[in-house]
């Protein structure tokens, strides 16, 4: 797969507007809606982290998946609940 300038700018732009919308998405939830929410905070924050490593390994998702282990995913879960 040819990862050209022009896919790399569409998808720092997805990855950026995807990015917002969580914000915009968590900004708007009451504080004591979280609690109740806390299954869809665990799981935007595990989405919001496979985000990041796609950002962080070049926006190579054409030749290779990318994915967290499930250790990883236990302390995103972890560490999201309890601030929850």
């Amino acid at each position: 797969a040819e990862y050209t300038t022009p896919f790399k700018d569409l998808m720092a732009f997805e990855v950026e507007r995807a990015r917002a919308w969580y914000a915009r998405a968590l900004a708007q939830l009451p504080a004591a809606d979280r609690r109740a929410q806390r299954t869809g905070l665990i799981m935007a924050a595990i989405y919001q982290t496979v985000l990041e490593e796609i950002a962080r390994d070049g926006y190579r998702v054409l030749d290779r998946r990318t994915s967290l282990t499930p250790l990883r995913k236990l302390y995103i879960a972890w560490k999201t609940s309890r601030a929850t």
